[in-house]
């Protein structure tokens, strides 16, 4: 028993010392798994998520034009809802 758990730890230190050959012996960097920092992903045209949405949202948007005649005013009392019988939380 004592013998198999030698042989699985020096298995999983060969395997280790393997994977990591370019970063332990050749002092290499880590490859970059960030897409905003990775020069190959950004190559291919992958940009982070968050990226793309900061710029859909400073895409300027057009302004609706609001007609003054359209507009009317509401003087209905609130509805109240069964949760909220003093109407603080009115629903709109």
């Amino acid at each position: 028993m004592l013998n198999f758990i030698f042989i699985v730890l020096a298995v999983v230190l060969i395997s280790f010392i393997f994977l990591g050959f370019n970063i332990f012996l050749r002092h290499k960097n880590f490859p970059e798994i960030e897409i905003g920092h990775n020069r190959e992903m950004r190559k291919r045209g992958l940009t982070c998520p968050k990226c793309d949405e900061r710029q859909l949202y400073r895409k300027k948007r057009p302004i609706p034009k609001i007609n003054p005649e359209d507009l009317t005013i509401d003087n209905t009392p609130p509805r109240q809802n069964a949760e909220d019988p003093d109407g603080v939380y009115a629903i709109k």
